[in-house]
């Protein structure tokens, strides 16, 4: 993934967790999330983002 393709509403995975992007800093290449749990914001660096094309919540588990 590009830093270009992130974008505003879009759900990331992170190794802080998953949540909804609310604002883009290009300039330091930081990533402001709220989290899809408890919409407590969080921030992470772009390359703490996981290339993984679904975001999960805590409480997804596999079967």
């Amino acid at each position: 993934m590009e830093f270009k393709d992130i974008h505003i509403g879009m759900k990331c995975g992170s190794k802080k967790g998953s949540g909804t992007v609310t604002w883009i800093d290009g300039s330091t290449r930081t990533i402001y999330m709220a989290d899809t749990e408890n919409n407590n914001s969080f921030e992470v660096d772009f390359d703490e983002i996981i290339e993984d094309p679904q975001a999960h919540n805590r409480e997804d588990r596999y079967y």
